[in-house]
């Protein structure tokens, strides 16, 4: 099990459309075997600054994911919308918890 955790400053004036690009990964996502964590945030103190949590079961479950078209499409889209700040891959320890959170949808 691993996971990466990612950051991104959307581009001046790009921040709806990487959003719905956002919003769209994550519905396409949710439908994934293997991925039991995927998660988008942006930063309370500077709205442009996004913050990606996913994690895999396996590394085929990862290279699953990254196979889809639905990632592919926003690797495409992506430079067009925002800069990689940093991309960290991590290795998770003790339990895990996680629930949908309806009202952050």
């Amino acid at each position: 099990m691993f996971a990466f955790l990612t950051r991104l400053k959307a581009k001046p004036g790009k921040r709806e459309a990487l959003m719905a690009l956002n919003l769209t990964m994550q519905n396409a996502t949710a439908e994934e075997e293997g991925v039991p964590v995927y998660v988008f945030h942006t930063a309370a103190d500077n709205p442009d600054e996004f913050y990606y949590y996913d994690l895999y079961e396996t590394e085929a479950a990862y290279h699953a994911h990254c196979s889809t078209d639905a990632f592919r499409n926003m690797l495409s889209l992506l430079g067009d919308l925002a800069e990689v700040k940093e991309m960290t891959k991590l290795i998770p320890f003790g339990p895990i918890k996680s629930r949908l959170i309806t009202d952050a949808l």
